[in-house]
């Protein structure tokens, strides 16, 4: 569909009907400004919102890289949890301009929180309510000190500029805007703190204009007005309905559906819980006839199915990339591309900036096979579509591959260190991190092992040498979080200890509360890959305590943040801030004499299989080889 059909989408009479609620809801106002021609939000606006329409109405997807596929014919509807509730896409549209006025999507990447934005911004126009909505996507803000507020406004310039500021403000004071904030996950982390709390201020002072902000999962604490909306990974249900609704071979389609079972997809629901995935799923089984079982493989595969279909036939010949590069040297420069613009936080380019980057990768060719950057561009855009288009910038068919080529990078990169290539990433979510580093893991486990978690271990190691269990247990778990949890279960008289990295911490200093709660969850995250015997330590420690003597020690000290039961009663916590008069007489001391011998015996099994490896090796290639 065209601009010029977007009139008969109701878009003119979107616009005609909203001047007639402005009348209604302000007409003093409107009377005496209209006849001065002084702010009109029919002036300029219509232009903005003809133009996001159509770049919401259409979304380019993995199966249809050269034109774009209209939304409606493919979407599939997605479901939500707020609080315990479970909720269908039309309850929470429907929430959000009642009970949900402030609403934050969180989701993980490529789970269509985007592409739910995009649905919502349309249909705000085909239903005609009286909303302008607003879709500004959070990647465009610029390093600079503009603030959002001014962003916003410019993006409507962008389209309409005769649009004013004072109609802007005017706007928002009357509540006649509906803004769709996008990826707040991928603001900096310099000015992550900055933007959110531009947001909340403008939710306070325009407290009559729907909010909804997209996110990875996090920790929005700070976020009191705003409810917390969890996007739900595609069931069973939903997969199989987007398969059938997308433009691919009928048959290929029915095999797969066929081959995907309910056994199948629990198996593998990782790789088919998002439109994206369940497409590249689709297309990795057409040409292998299965589902890899771990996420690297998934990609890697994915990526050689975009190589082959580049290729012109089916036969022995194909057809060369635009570069003059073979397959395995454009995906080089693409590792570096990734490399680089992931420790940028750079998801989105300009022409100068992508072709800039291009030029740094290309360097790590011999110098035979240096070749012109932009056809080097045409070959990620069009030949293997791993980078899409849009307009005059160009942004990555999805930011997992990004990630999973820098991961492949830093395997394959054995100049730098491990620990520095790992510990110098900076400005994600440490949720999104410690993915990221289980993905190391997963795809060199003992490169890993030896090079990186050996290594914090003997820090952790070196520091706990000195430290007595008895009389200072709080300096062991304050390594790994701020608060313990004491938790119970039914028909289950013990209580059972477990560490908690999050914690309401009383540290005025932002940054220093950042980092260590970093430090935490990466402590955290290296205890959990002790050996078995630590793993069975967690669900076999228990406190020797009723819940009454716990109770009584707690409320001894200053110490307890508090106790929490669900409504199922099924789960019985009480908290409490690592203290070491709290910690004694709860009898806690002996937990952390087996955190300190865990970690110390992890340390020292790396330590003689590594050198048992070696010496395997080293036997049987080298010297007194036997047949």
């Amino acid at each position: 569909m065209s601009i010029e059909e977007l009139s008969n989408k109701g878009i003119d009479s979107f616009v005609n009907n909203f001047v007639s609620f402005i009348s209604k809801t302000a007409p003093e106002f409107c009377i005496t400004q209209y006849k001065k021609h002084e702010m009109k939000l029919n002036k300029g606006l219509p232009e903005y919102i003809k133009a996001n329409y159509q770049r919401c109405a259409f979304v380019r997807t993995l199966l249809k890289r050269d034109r774009p596929t209209e939304l409606d014919k493919i979407y599939e509807p997605l479901q939500f949890k707020v609080d315990d509730d479970i909720l269908e896409e039309d309850e929470i549209k429907s929430s959000i301009a009642t009970d949900l006025h402030r609403t934050i999507i969180s989701g993980y990447a490529g789970n269509g929180k985007t592409i739910f934005l995009k649905k919502v911004y349309k249909e705000l126009i085909d239903n005609q309510v009286n909303f302008y909505p607003i879709f500004f996507e959070l990647r465009n803000i610029s390093s600079g000190t503009q603030t959002l507020f001014d962003c916003i406004y410019e993006s409507i310039l962008t389209y309409s500029d005769s649009f004013t500021q004072e109609q802007f403000i005017y706007g928002l004071k009357k509540g006649l805007f509906y803004f769709l904030i996008d990826g707040l996950d991928e603001v900096s982390d310099s000015q992550q703190s900055n933007i959110q709390e531009e947001i909340i201020k403008l939710t306070l002072k325009y407290p009559y204009c729907p909010f909804v902000v997209t996110s990875r999962p996090n920790e929005f604490t700070t976020w009191e007005n705003f409810h917390v909306a969890h996007l739900l990974p595609f069931d069973y249900r939903q997969c199989q309905s987007y398969i059938t609704k997308i433009d691919f071979v009928e048959e290929r389609k029915t095999e797969f559906l066929e081959f995907l079972t309910k056994y199948k997809f629990k198996k593998h629901k990782e790789f088919l819980s998002n439109p994206l995935l369940a497409s590249m799923m689709l297309l990795t089984f057409d040409d292998y006839g299965d589902i890899p079982a771990k996420r690297h493989i998934f990609y890697e595969k994915c990526f050689q199915v975009l190589i082959k279909e580049h290729d012109a036939s089916k036969g022995r010949f194909h057809r060369p990339l635009k570069s003059g590069l073979s397959h395995e040297e454009l995906e080089k420069v693409f590792m570096y591309f990734c490399a680089m613009t992931y420790q940028d936080q750079k998801y989105r380019f300009s022409l100068q900036e992508i072709d800039k980057y291009i030029e740094f990768a290309s360097q790590t060719l011999s110098p035979d096979k240096i070749c012109k950057g932009n056809d080097i561009r045409y070959d990620f855009v069009h030949s293997v579509s791993l980078l899409l288009q849009d307009g005059s910038f160009f942004e990555f068919i999805h930011r997992s591959f990004q990630e999973y080529f820098f991961a492949k990078f830093i395997v394959n990169d054995r100049k730098l260190e491990l620990e520095k290539k790992l510990d110098n990433i900076d400005g994600l979510f440490i949720s999104a991190k410690l993915s990221f580093i289980a993905m190391i893991d997963n795809m060199d486990h003992e490169y890993f092992e030896t090079e990186y978690i050996l290594k914090k271990l003997a820090i952790l190691n070196e520091y706990f040498e000195s430290i007595d269990p008895e009389n200072k247990p709080e300096k062991i778990f304050e390594q790994f979080g701020g608060s313990l949890s004491i938790d119970s279960y039914p028909d289950d008289k013990n209580f059972y200890l477990s560490i908690l990295p999050d914690s309401l911490l009383e540290i005025l200093d932002k940054d220093k509360a950042r980092k260590l709660i970093k430090k935490w969850h990466l402590n955290n995250f290296i205890l959990s890959r002790v050996n078995k015997k630590y793993r069975r330590l967690i669900s076999n420690y228990s406190l020797n305590l009723s819940s009454n003597d716990i109770l009584k020690v707690t409320s001894k000290y200053d110490s307890a943040i508090g106790e929490f039961t669900n409504e199922d009663n099924i789960l019985k916590t009480i908290v409490i801030r690592i203290d070491r008069k709290t910690l004694i007489e709860l009898n806690c001391t002996k937990y952390a004499q087996y955190i300190k011998e865990s970690l110390n015996d992890y340390y020292h099994d790396i330590l003689s299989r590594t050198t048992k490896q070696h010496s395997i090796i080293d036997e049987i290639i080298f010297k007194n080889r036997k047949l």
